[in-house]
């Protein structure tokens, strides 16, 4: 009886660990590696009262790097401030391979973005990767 329930919480604690901490499986994800950009963009650092957003933010896999919540798997999120929110109206391999070495489930990427925020969901009318 003591065996199984030991049996019992390793499992579970094995999953919970896996749960919280696990990558989509095929990304090579550094926590900390943002895209080589030698533009100086100036960030959105919070959000407005009425939730638009017009300028410059963090793009990346929001489970990858950004900590978000990974029942969704790999997915477009950008960064505000110290908010993150996921995008809607387009998708993390609209803008090449996100598994690439520069993808997004691999790098984090600076955006020039259009849209606004409702429901911690930002919803896109532009999108656009800055190159370097």
């Amino acid at each position: 009886m003591l065996k199984n329930t030991i049996s019992l919480l390793l499992v579970m604690y094995i999953a919970s660990y896996n749960s919280i901490y696990a990558g989509c499986g095929s990304c090579n994800v550094s926590k900390t590696k943002v895209a080589d950009s030698h533009t100086n963009h100036e960030l959105e650092s919070k959000l407005s009262n009425d939730g638009v957003v017009s300028g410059f933010v963090l793009a990346s896999c929001g489970m990858c790097n950004f900590g978000m919540d990974s029942k969704a798997g790999c997915s477009l999120a950008i960064k505000i401030g110290e908010s993150t929110y996921q995008v809607k109206g387009t998708t993390i391999d609209d803008h090449g391979d996100s598994h690439a070495k520069e993808g997004f489930c691999n790098a984090v990427s600076v955006a020039s973005v259009v849209g606004n925020v409702k429901d911690n969901i930002f919803f896109v009318e532009s999108f656009q990767i800055q190159k370097n």
